[in-house]
């Protein structure tokens, strides 16, 4: 039995949607199982979710408790809400030491992780240069001056001290920004909801998916035309999370400026494509996939090798071809869908090995995938 729901909510944290993820074809219901299906508009997004239970009302109950976890983080990390217990932090006055709650230490114990592991390419602290830059405008390109001076309100561990549940703002212009690792936070607190209630399930969340003992074929998107898929990923478990600029890149003066910046030098990241990371946890995936981007693909892939947490993909735009380059352990997880795009599995700092691009499969006309 598969149940529809669409239900809209409405909602105002606007995290940066997804650039390139989009799942395809439907897992089998297990005998004698129920299978909702449910669509809203949450965390500034489409959500799509997909709950496999033993009854139709346990799918329901389940579903509607993943929805409240998402509803909860996005109360507790949405800077596009003044309530916000993030916004409340980021307003609170130079020295001041505000009690917290144990879920945004959580947040925070993550975020300091996910730096250290990046080496500052993943940076929440760098809301200052969002508001610089007018990433929630039309974009603008600051000074150098500025930029030096701006910077210089930057930094997590500077900006920030962070005590168990006290954290204290110790620069007049820091603000922490939720857009490298909200939906992350959001993807997890719903599926470990869902976890609970030993249900199955798929959820994407603008872009960003996650599975919990679904197996489902999901679909890479051309960094150039994300209406064209070009590389299909078999996702078991985990989360996938893409980084691009497609869709939120600013033309000012007619050049166009990329809307992930590098927190390093306070500049956007050089535009080469879209990065896919795959993680057991949708927040690490999240923070790994902006931090991949900032990082360029060829020192991403290294970083890559050196790592048993994460597995990359860059989809890279190179005088005119489309490239996949790939961690090795992705072969035979991948599988291209056009003629046109070649793949490259790296190996550390070993050469990349080229291989011959499978040609996409010729299904008879209503078979499905």
């Amino acid at each position: 039995m598969r149940l529809h729901l669409n239900c809209i909510t409405v909602a105002a944290l606007a995290l940066w949607p997804g650039t390139g993820v989009r799942a395809h074809a439907q897992a089998d219901v297990q005998a004698g199982g129920a299978a909702l299906e449910r669509r809203i508009a949450v965390m500034g997004t489409a959500c799509d979710l997909e709950v496999q239970a033993g009854s139709r009302s346990d799918a329901l109950e389940a579903s509607e408790a993943a929805l409240r976890a998402l509803a909860a983080v996005e109360e507790r990390l949405s800077t596009w809400r003044a309530t916000s217990e993030l916004s409340r932090l980021n307003a609170a006055a130079v020295g001041e030491s505000v009690e917290i709650s144990e879920a945004l230490a959580k947040d925070f114990a993550l975020c300091r992780e996910f730096a250290l592991a990046t080496e500052g390419a993943f940076d929440p602290s760098v809301g200052p240069l969002v508001a610089l830059w007018d990433l929630r405008g039309s974009g603008r390109v600051p000074p150098d001056a500025e930029l030096e001076s701006t910077l210089a309100q930057c930094g997590f561990e500077r900006a920030f001290v962070f005590d168990g549940r006290r954290a204290t703002r110790r620069l007049s212009g820091a603000c922490l920004e939720e857009g490298a690792f909200g939906k992350g936070v959001g993807l997890d607190a719903a599926v470990a909801a869902l976890e609970r209630r030993a249900v199955r399930g798929f959820i994407d969340l603008g872009g960003q998916v996650a599975t919990l003992g679904i197996e489902r074929e999901v679909l890479l998107a051309d960094p150039r035309d994300r209406a064209r898929p070009v590389l299909a990923w078999i996702l078991k478990s985990g989360s996938l999370a893409t980084s691009g600029n497609s869709e939120n890149g600013r033309v000012i003066d007619g050049v166009r400026f990329g809307h992930i910046l590098d927190p390093r030098s306070g500049r956007p990241a050089q535009d080469f494509g879209s990065i896919t990371a795959h993680c057991a946890s949708a927040a690490r995936a999240d923070a790994y996939s902006t931090a991949a981007y900032v990082l360029g693909p060829a020192r991403a892939l290294l970083w890559d090798a050196s790592r048993d947490d994460v597995a990359l993909i860059a989809l890279c735009v190179e005088g005119g071809r489309l490239i996949a380059r790939a961690a090795p352990e992705l072969r035979g997880a991948l599988r291209p869908l056009v003629d046109d795009l070649s793949i490259e599995f790296s190996a550390g700092e070993l050469p990349a090995q080229q291989v011959k691009v499978q040609r996409p499969e010729r299904r008879k006309e209503g078979e499905r995938r």
